[in-house]
């Protein structure tokens, strides 16, 4: 791997080095220790620490990502920062949350002034929460779509025997 990139409004296929260091450029594959995206746009990004303001990310594999003001498709690693902006799926050990939405959101914790999310699944949740489903309700869910589903069955049967 290179030592240091910056790119300054490129756009390439795929970029690899130890710290990337983004602004107003987009890539289909980044790789790297460190990456730093301002302005800036990555189907996928692998690295241990990710760092991006004001950019999208489509899928993302990190130990640490920061976000702010920033959209991302999936991201999953073990601790994950957004502010002021949105995510399609977020699976990690410890999610914090300022003033973000995240579609699905898997964490064994959460924490965060405002915290809006489709379904929620965690096992501490500290803060303000807006979600649609959270770890009961899908329970909840599951369970009611099993008596549907069974009731269903059964009177299907009960036809089928005429």
């Amino acid at each position: 791997m290179a030592e240091g990139k910056t790119s300054h409004r490129e756009s390439k296929e795929s970029a690899q080095a130890d710290e990337l260091n983004i602004h107003q450029s987009a890539a289909q594959t980044l790789t790297a220790t460190k990456a730093a995206l301002t302005l800036s746009a990555a189907g996928t990004l692998n690295a241990e620490s990710v760092e991006s303001k004001m950019s999208a990310l489509g899928q993302v594999q990190a130990a640490k990502v920061e976000t702010e003001l920033s959209l991302v498709g999936v991201s999953s690693g073990q601790q994950t920062q957004l502010r002021d902006g949105a995510a399609g799926v977020v699976v990690s050990d410890a999610v914090a949350m300022e003033n973000a939405s995240a579609g699905v959101l898997v964490a064994r914790e959460v924490r965060g002034s405002t915290i809006r999310s489709g379904v929620l699944l965690a096992g501490k949740v500290e803060g303000e929460v807006k979600t649609v489903l959270d770890t009961g309700g899908a329970i909840a869910a599951g369970l009611a779509a099993g008596f549907v589903m069974a009731a269903v069955y059964a009177v299907a049967r009960l036809f089928r025997r005429r």
